[in-house]
């Protein structure tokens, strides 16, 4: 089912629901903040809205908060802490996710998510769990080039939240490094006084795709009342569901789904790869390419049916070599298009997953003015996932010596002096002697090894032992915290390129055999398989088969101690309110990669003697990493009223300012001292304005710092070379340029510093006294950043290689060999300085570039008794106005000179401009997951025993970078998204056994829209839209 395109003005405009995931906090009590979905909870401490620290304080006024309560929690049904954040409008794309497909084992894999307020990248959003930071997921990834960290909002339980406060505001003056986008605090529930357990069972329409959960929760009084403890327990399982069982995530060629569209028959998204079990090879040896070699009178060559020449199939010239079984060697190094492996037979859209969780809260009161808290908590995951098998890097061939038993341009005889069945007997000249001719095999996909198969457990220990009390009028709050998690990511079944390369190179009928095809397409000229019908032995493939692992530890030890009074002072508009504290954080990371990827085990080529730091076929290199950092800071607030309503003055009901500043000190980076000031101003009773400029920062991970130097090899445009191609006429366009393998090191920095940030933030918050229970709010907000943490990106160095060599001189960090005279000769009258090939590109981590983002929230609450039932019914919607990343010095000439250079080409066309562009860099607002507009809304009706809830959110359209039509330059455009759930449930209250029990019977995504095709691994962004369709949702719970 396409993806529904109703429009925002239809959400807005009058549909039966309007509504939200969110309440604001200028809207609750601290009687309202308390558990209301079972009676048996004993008196909350004291409220500390997220965004001050100063207890009892009614700062909520001045903050830009949002709440989700349980109520609308239990609106949003979401299985897992992701679904949950994703609810939330002011949330980003979410890139740590299970669909990424990106980095494979240096990605973060598993069952993680991570959380990305107003999109301003992962890393940027401090998440906290009772007021308290949560510790960061071991695994990393690259996002924009960088390695970011981010902490796993999966190891959050739905079930065991009794809130989340979003602070949709810079907080750094408050809680320290990482809260630049704002502020996530989780609030768990304790104080239970008995016991409940609760079982859920939902399940995708049309698939085999369900999940099953089993929650349980008890707490009990002890000393006389002095004490509680309550201890929740959660158990979930997933089964996973294949990719082939979405129509738009089956296959990786995505051009039937563009019929109609500008895009129809586009090549970009056939995504199916060049590399397959029909390979790619490179002749070695002097005159490779001359006729009399072969006669395909070129070194590089690719195998396909034979079926695919003649009448019915592809025309030939006659430059193919005949090895027999019906397979050709045909001339070049590319496979025809229809024999392109088709990468999701092997894949899995969800994986199979279990996770387990247990909390234990404890409060003891040791005196009318000191309580001892503790919290505990365990979380493990255990995740499966199936995926195709890998490929070779395209900078890694691997070589294949002339005496290989089953190289078709072998020797005329074997070791044991028999002639050599496996020499072709034809299309051989003079130049492949007797002894025969090395080969380096330059693209080859092990399809006969089977899919990898990916295990990745992670375990999280969190502890917070703690006092809190009062002398006084003095508040006081003291813990230590102490947390860690761990991850054993392990792949089976992946390929060793030393033993694969032995293994190829034996010299008898043991050796493995990569010159025998895939499965011959079903009739010449139609699609490519994802199978290899004629597979090595099992005897062979165990020679070269191994497992790789990768183990991550992260911890974070943390003491702090602060101090409060809400009425420090009188003065005539009321009391000022005052909070300071001191904390110490340690934060270690440890990454210990398997000896094939650490470089203890390394490969070298048996041909060309290349190096290569990594052992395992298709995974760049990367070094064992680990780190530390010890933080010390202090801050102080304060909450001064200047104006109160007993004053009288006129338009001036009330007026208060709220100050903060905090200093931090990193034992591996530089201090920072970030300040704070806030206002908010009362005209009359109905309306509150308010408004807070802050800066902030965030500190470089330690993963940026600590990194020693990381190989990736990754493919780019070949721009520099496309560009005097197209000139001499041998290249029509640039998507025929094709990419080339690189060697890309990135290194950390001792010297990074911290990003810096200065935001701002106008609101009006309206409750009109004629509408009891409604209130509206509007929020504009602004972030400019300075310094960003980042690497200037291989597709960068090279177009901005292409420049300087416009202007005869070259980018040093684009590291070549000297040119050829064949290469000479090819940027001869161009006025191009030559340019050799690419050796490898240095891009050092580098506080970069500048980043200003800015937006708009809204929000709508209404709550109505009728006669027939209470009615709650919200909105909330997030829009974005603009999200600008504005360049570098280093890139400044890719702004200026760029564009006029290759206007200045006649042979270039409008396309093929637009394709030379720096990547990363403009305005990005609607690009590339950044929609202009986001909305939840909910409907809540509730009578006597029956509830009702209606929950829809709406995803705005933006466009895909990664796709460009050819004629106009255009980028592809993703559709908006809107999905609706809706629940009923009926809760009992008798003297039966049956009293207390609750029925819940839901539908999310109640029409089955499919999320919106987009150029990506699965055909939709995983990072923002949903592939599990329609789910049903059974639900019981039952108190005690």
């Amino acid at each position: 089912m396409k993806a529904s395109s109703r429009t925002l003005a239809a959400l807005l405009g009058g549909t039966a629901f309007s509504a939200i995931a969110a309440q604001p906090a200028l809207a609750q009590t601290a009687q309202d903040n308390v558990d209301i979905s079972s009676p048996q909870q004993t008196e909350q401490p004291t409220i500390v809205v997220t965004g001050s620290r100063i207890q009892g304080a009614k700062v909520d006024d001045v903050l830009p908060v949002t709440v989700v309560g349980e109520e609308l929690i239990d609106a949003v049904d979401p299985a897992s802490g992701d679904e949950l954040f994703r609810a939330i409008p002011q949330a980003g794309s979410v890139n740590f996710n299970e669909q990424s497909t990106a980095g494979g084992v240096n990605g973060a894999r598993g069952d993680i998510a991570s959380i990305n307020l107003r999109g301003l990248g992962t890393g940027n959003t401090l998440m906290l769990i009772n007021g308290r930071r949560m510790v960061l997921n071991p695994g990393f990834q690259t996002e924009l080039f960088v390695p970011v960290v981010s902490p796993d909002t999966n190891t959050i339980v739905p079930g065991s939240i009794r809130r989340v406060e979003v602070l949709r505001d810079g907080a750094s003056a408050v809680y320290g490094a990482d809260a630049v986008a704002g502020v996530v605090n989780t609030i768990l529930r304790g104080g239970r006084t008995g016991g409940f357990l609760q079982a859920n069972y939902r399940a995708s329409d049309g698939t085999g795709l369900y999940s099953f959960a089993a929650t349980g929760g008890y707490g009990f009084d002890f000393a006389d009342g002095r004490g509680n403890l309550t201890i929740n327990a959660h158990y979930f399982h997933e089964n996973g569901l294949s990719a082939s069982a979405r129509d738009y995530s089956r296959s990786s060629d995505l051009r039937p789904f563009l019929e109609g569209t500008d895009f129809e028959g586009d090549t970009q998204f056939d995504n199916r790869s060049i590399n397959s079990p029909w390979g790619a090879f490179d002749i070695q040896g002097s005159r490779a390419s001359s006729s009399s070699t072969t006669v395909l009178r070129d070194d590089d060559f690719h195998l396909q049916p034979c079926s695919l020449f003649g009448a019915s199939g592809q025309p030939s010239d006659g430059r193919f070599i005949d090895l027999g079984n019906g397979i050709c060697a045909d001339n070049g190094g590319t496979i025809d298009r229809d024999l392109r492996y088709d990468l999701q037979g092997d894949r899995q859209l969800y994986s199979e997953k279990d996770r387990y969780n247990v909390q234990a809260l404890l409060s003891y009161e040791l005196s009318d003015a000191a309580e001892l808290y503790f919290e505990g908590s365990f979380y493990r995951s255990e995740f499966y996932r199936q995926r195709e098998q890998n490929t070779m890097l395209s900078a890694v061939p691997i070589g294949i010596e002339a005496s290989a038993y089953w190289n078709p341009l072998g020797p005329t005889t074997l070791a044991d002096g028999s002639p050599n069945p496996n020499r072709a007997d034809n299309g051989l000249g003079s130049g492949v002697g007797p002894e025969g001719r090395a080969l380096l095999m330059e693209d080859y996909r092990f399809v006969d090894f089977g899919p990898r198969q990916g295990f990745v457990d992670k375990d999280v220990w969190r502890g917070v032992l703690g006092l809190r009390g009062n002398f006084g009028a003095w508040d006081y709050d003291t813990g230590f915290l102490y947390s860690q998690a761990n991850t054993t990511d392990l792949t089976k079944n992946r390929v060793s390129s030393t033993l694969l390369q032995d293994a190829i190179n034996r010299t008898d009928a043991t050796a493995y055999n990569p010159f025998n095809g895939g499965c011959f397409p079903d009739e010449p000229g139609t699609g490519a398989n994802n199978n290899d019908c004629t597979p090595n032995p099992e005897s062979v493939l165990d020679t070269a088969r191994i497992d790789v692992f990768r183990k991550g530890e992260t911890t974070l030890a943390l003491w702090d101690f602060k101090v409060s009074n809400s009425n420090v002072l009188e003065l005539p508009a009321g009391g000022v309110g005052i909070a300071a504290g001191v904390e110490f954080r340690r934060e270690t990371f440890e990454d210990d990669r398997d000896p094939r990827l650490d470089g203890t085990i390394t490969f070298t080529n048996a041909v060309n003697g290349d190096f290569f730091g990594s052992d395992v076929a298709g995974s760049s290199p990367s070094p064992d990493t680990s780190g530390n950092r010890e933080v010390y800071s202090a801050f102080a607030e304060a909450l001064v009223p200047l104006v109160s309503d007993e004053m009288g003055i006129p338009l001036i009901n009330s007026l208060e300012v709220q100050l903060a500043a905090r200093f931090e000190d990193f034992s591996d980076s530089t201090s920072a001292f970030v300040p704070r000031a806030a206002v908010a101003w009362r005209p009359f009773n109905d309306l509150l304005l308010r408004g807070a400029w802050s800066e902030g920062f965030r500190a470089p991970n330690l993963i940026q710092i600590n990194d020693e130097g990381t190989t990736r090899s990754n493919s780019v445009l070949r721009a520099v070379e496309c560009v005097a191609e197209i000139i001499a006429g041998i290249e029509d366009d640039v998507p025929d340029c094709g990419t080339v393998g690189t060697i890309d090191f990135r290194s950390g920095a001792r010297n990074l510093e911290p990003e810096e940030t200065e935001s701002i933030n106008l609101g009006a918050v309206l409750t009109p006294s004629f509408i009891p229970g409604l209130t509206l709010t509007a929020d504009y907000w602004r972030v400019k950043q300075d310094g960003i943490i980042g690497i200037f990106g291989n597709g960068n160095a090279l177009l901005l290689d292409l420049v300087l060599r416009s202007q005869g001189t070259f980018n040093p960090a684009v590291v070549r060999d000297d040119p050829d005279q064949d290469q000479i000769d090819l940027y001869a009258g161009t006025g191009i300085l030559a340019a050799g090939d690419v050796v490898q590109i240095l891009n050092p981590y580098r506080n970069l570039d500048q980043r200003t983002s800015e937006g708009l929230d809204f929000g709508l609450f209404y709550e109505f008794g009728t006669g027939f039932g209470d009615f709650d019914i919200q909105l909330n919607a997030a829009r974005l106005l603009g999200f600008e990343q504005q360049a570098g010095p280093d890139a400044l000439p890719l702004f200026t000179e760029l564009t006029p250079f290759l206007e200045s080409i006649p042979e270039l066309s409008v396309g093929d401009v637009a394709a030379l562009q720096p990547t990363g860099f403009g305005e990005l607002l609607e690009i590339d997951g950044r929609p202009k507009w986001r909305v939840t809304g909910s409907l809540t009706w509730e009578k006597g025993p029956v509830r009702f809830n209606v929950f829809g959110r709406y995803i705005d359209s933006f466009f895909d970078d990664s796709a460009q039509q050819n004629d106009t330059a255009e980028l592809f455009p993703v559709d908006d998204w809107f999905t609706m759930n809706m629940s009923i449930s009926y809760s009992i209250e008798n003297d039966t056994p049956l009293d207390g029990t609750r029925f819940r019977f839901g539908i999310n995504n109640i029409f089955n829209e499919d999320p919106p095709i987009a150029d990506e691994s699965f055909g939709y962004y995983g990072s923002i839209h949903s592939a599990r369709g329609r789910q049903f949702s059974f639900d019981i719970r039952k108190e005690f």
